[in-house]
């Protein structure tokens, strides 16, 4: 099944089954008592979730990510929010 997934729309009729809008909405309204940045592996661990959904929350929630350092460490991943985003969320 995995080898079918080539587009993001792929990924979203992958995940869904799953609660992929309260995966988006608990990284909002995280990020809204956060400074402007955060890890994603500190974001993950402050949300309590699997790294899994809070990757898919953040590709499919429309959040700026910026790699910092080397491609395959999870550590120089950093997260941003999106205003736009945060707030169409929020309002859902």
């Amino acid at each position: 099944m995995l080898d079918q997934v080539t587009t993001l729309e792929d990924v979203r009729n992958l995940a869904s089954d799953e609660d992929v809008p309260k995966w988006q909405s608990a990284i909002a309204n995280y990020l809204i008592n956060a400074k402007d940045e955060i890890s994603l592996v500190k974001l993950q661990r402050a949300l309590e979730m699997p790294m899994v959904e809070v990757w898919l929350g953040l590709l499919l929630g429309g959040f700026t990510l910026e790699q910092r350092g080397d491609f395959y460490h999870n550590h120089n991943v950093w997260v941003k929010s999106s205003p736009i985003m945060t707030s169409n969320i929020l309002e859902a």
